[in-house]
Formats: C-alpha cells, structure tokens, sequence
C-alpha cells in the first residue's frame, strides 16, 4: 500500500491505547496518584524538577541573525524576542521557560496556548499562555491533528497553529511523551511507604511495635482479665500520650517486633532513592545534595558536565520547538534562530578569563573606562582612559601571572665601570636619571602597585634603550649601555620591594 499523502497516513494508523497524562488510570506498585500530586508531595521528584526548571530558565534566550559564516547579529527587537521577553501581562521569560520546563520534567509534555492580538500600531503580535498539561490531549495518527482542552468539564478543539506544543518519546503513543515518573513509580512507592511509616512511627509517640511474652509456667489470663490487662497497657503505653514507665510483671518480656531504621538500612535507602531520581534526570548527584564524594575540582569539572551533557539536550529540545513552532508566525524568518548563552554560565572567574584572552590578543585588550564602569565607578575624563595602553611585551610568564613578582637574574656588577664614574661625572648624568625616572613613574602611575614591577620587566629593554641614548652623548655607547641597565635594575629593585610590601 502507498500512502500519498499526510492525512492519508493519519487516517490509517490504528489508535494504540494511550498512556494518561495524569497516570490516573495506572496503579504501579501501590502509588495511584496523579503526577502533580507526586510532583507535590514527593521531596526526590520536587528536588530534580526544580533544579532542571529554574537552571534553564536562568540562562538568557537571545535571538539572533546569521550574518556569515563567521558573524552573527543579536536582535533584541525582533517580534520572536519580543513575544518570549515579555510572553502575556503577568508572566515574563523566567516564568514561561521555568513552567515549560517543570512541565517536561513532570509530564514530558508542555503546551503553549497562542494568543493573537494586535498592537496600538497596528502591528500584528503573538502571547504565550502556558496550558496545565493535565488538561490537553493530542488527537491524531502518527502525526497531531488537533488538540482537546479540557476545562471546567468543556472540551474545547484547538488546531495545531494555535499551540506550541513540546514532548518527549514514548514507544506506545507517538503523540504524548511518557513521563520519567512511570518509570520512578516503584521508587517513589518505596518512599511513600517510608513517609507512611514514619509519620506513623511519630504518632505513636516513637514507640517501636511490639508483644509481651509471659512464662509458660505461668497462669493463662481469661478474656477477661486479658482484655482488662490490653486496656490498662493502651492507656499507659499506647499513643503519643503515653508517658509512664513500663512496668512487666511476673516474668513478662518486651520483645520488638519491627526492624529498625538501621537494619533497614532507611538513611541508605532513603539516598539510594535519591540517587536513583536524579540519574532518571541525568543531573550530578553533587547538585541534588549528595556530596559524599564531592569536592572543589570535581564539583566544577561536573559544572562544566551539567551545561553541556545535562542541560545542553534540553536546550536543543525547547530552540527546535521553538523556532518550528513559533518563529514561523514572524514576518522576519531570514536566517534568524535563536540559541541559550551557555558562554555566560560557562566563563570563569574574571581572572581567569582576562588572563585567556591577554594570551589570545597579547596585549592589553581593555580601556580603563571599561574596567571602570564594570566596577560601577564615574568615567575618568582623562582622554588616555579611553584608549587602549599599547603592547607592553608578548604574553609571558610575567603578564600570565601579574600578582607574582618577576623573577631575574642581577647582572654583573661592573667594578671598573664604578672606579671610573667620578663625582663630577655622577653630578652631570643625575638630572638624565631623574627625567628618566619621572618618565617611569608617569607610565606605571596608572596601574595598581602589584601590577607594576611586572609591566615594567615586561618593557625593560624598551626603557633600557631610551636610557642608552640619553646617556650616550656624556659617556659614549658602551658605559650608557650599562649605566642604563644598573638605573633600570634599581628602579625595577624598588617597584618588587613596594609590592611586598
């Protein structure tokens, strides 16, 4: 048989029974409840939801335009930024993604409903209302032909351009995902039992089950002094109001009936299950409380791990929905798509991203208006603060790590060069010294003391060179080669004993 067509294909597909959304009609290992009350009242299940929920959301959704190949342009006013910033009068971005995503961790379905409406200036514009998916059904083959809400007991038909629909797999309905809580039913049973039993263990007044055993030798009680004995034992020991002592007579014994928390290994259990919930999200256990193993290097290895393993399908899953779904509603489509900065979750310390990108360009690569104004100060009127310092040497051990002073080797002392330096001479080169020295100082003003001594190692053989040509008219080329370098050593001696200190 060849199906030519879409609606042919639907037509022919048989119905397969389909899977709740609200898991009502599935009674898996004792726990019948609907997946918002498990979402509510199950710790585990809150714990990953919200996690996954509220990590995504926090990551801006920018809109851009492909300009090549190697450029983009952000577009913060196009209409698919416009209707995600701002989706209805009470909910913004945060909300809608957060919902969006508690809906798909939750149901593995989410439903956006399309409100069309027009602007003042008469531009066409599209809300987002998010739909509670206990209350939408797909309807259709393969393939959605329509969706069915459900409200206030009336079934209301919606088409397909009317709602963004997102879902995930399921191998029984093509249409509405299967939930990760079919799957957590028998775990999360186990921790209903648990909170069952606990909470029952506290209204007993912690008093652990058991039975009283008398001698065999000794008289058997008859119903009535049995019952009159049960009464008094109730009304001394049983419930959260009894206080008194316990108090066997002839030859009686207290032996407990139930395991305890320790032979039944409930701490264990209880993390086991835990664990459990977030590998069904593929969430680090360090992220959800478990930190057994955890320390500072792996924790931010597995916050690397969480970004692109994690939550990078995620973000794949809600970009494609959308721009599918929803961009085509855009008068402007022309290469536009939309994409999560990651980059801004995954940069390091400040730190360590000026040391990166000084070692990319190799020189200086921000003006002091803008580190200003990243620390909230007033600009500096100083025209210099709005350009850029020039290079000051290729990236080196000494400008990778500008907060340990340089390391050097002292050159040479030069005795003979000392003997024939006279008073006089000194006298005549010293006003050359000190200009030398203002110019030095004039330049380093700019930086903080402990960046200093680097810069200044950094260019020393530029300083080493302006100093020779000063000096070479009084005391010719090769004494001004070294008198300079012994000047420029002792400066440089200086600037490393300021930043010690």
């Amino acid at each position: 048989m060849i199906v030519r067509t879409f609606e042919g294909l639907q037509a022919l597909t048989a119905q397969r029974p389909a899977w709740s959304s609200s898991g009502s009609d599935l009674n898996l290992y004792g726990l019948n409840q609907a997946y918002g009350e498990i979402y509510r009242t199950q710790p585990n299940v809150r714990i990953c939801a919200d996690f996954l929920s509220r990590n995504i959301a926090h990551v801006g959704m920018q809109v851009y335009r492909r300009v090549s190949t190697t450029d983009r342009l952000r577009l913060v006013d196009h209409d698919l930024a416009l209707w995600l910033g701002k989706p209805n009068p009470s909910t913004r971005r945060y909300r809608l993604i957060e919902s969006l995503v508690s809906d798909l961790a939750i149901y593995f379905n989410a439903y956006w409903l399309k409100v069309r409406y027009v602007l003042r200036n008469g531009r066409p514009a599209i809300g987002l209302v998010r739909v509670p998916p206990e209350e939408m059904e797909v309807k259709g083959g393969l393939l959605p032909t329509h969706f069915e809400w459900t409200s206030n007991g009336r079934v209301k038909r919606l088409e397909l351009s009317d709602v963004v629909y997102f879902n995930g797999y399921n191998p029984l309905n093509p249409l509405m995902g299967l939930s990760p809580l079919e799957t957590l039913r028998r775990i999360l049973a186990e921790e209903a039992a648990a909170g069952e039993y606990r909470e029952q263990f506290w209204r007993r007044g912690a008093r652990v089950p058991g039975v009283v055993t008398r001698p065999a030798t000794a008289r058997r009680y008859d119903p009535t002094q049995a019952a009159d004995w049960r009464a008094q034992w109730r009304a001394a020991y049983g419930g959260a109001t009894g206080e008194d002592t316990v108090l066997l007579q002839d030859g009686e014994t207290f032996q407990q009936t139930s395991a305890t928390a320790k032979d039944s290994e409930y701490t264990l259990s209880g993390k086991l299950r835990r664990e459990i919930c977030a590998a069904a999200y593929h969430i680090p256990q360090p992220f959800v409380g478990i930190l057994e193993h955890a320390t500072f290097s792996n924790v931010k290895e597995q916050h690397k791990h969480l970004y692109q393993d994690t939550l990078g399908p995620w973000f794949e899953l809600i970009d494609q929905e959308v721009e599918g779904q929803l961009l085509i509603e855009c008068k402007d489509r022309a290469d536009i798509y939309i994409e999560f900065n990651i980059d801004a979750k995954m940069a390091g310390s400040f730190e360590e991203q000026a040391q990166s990108l000084q070692m990319a360009v190799g020189k200086p690569w921000m003006k002091v208006n803008e580190a200003r104004a990243l620390r909230n100060y007033p600009r500096d009127e100083d025209p210099e603060s709005d350009r850029i310092a020039p290079q000051q040497g290729g990236p080196s051990d000494a400008t990778a790590h500008p907060t340990r002073p340089p390391t050097r080797t002292a050159p040479a002392r030069d005795d003979e060069d000392d003997e024939d330096e006279d008073e006089a001479e000194a006298l005549t080169i010293e006003p050359v010294l000190h200009a030398a020295r203002l110019r030095q100082q004039a330049r380093l003003a700019k930086l903080p003391v402990t960046a200093r001594a680097c810069a200044f190692l950094a260019d020393l053989d530029r300083w080493n060179q302006i100093l020779t040509a000063d000096l070479t008219l009084i005391l010719g080329p090769e004494r001004a080669a070294r008198r300079a370098v012994r000047a420029n050593t002792a400066t440089l001696d200086r600037l490393i004993a300021m930043e010690a200190a």
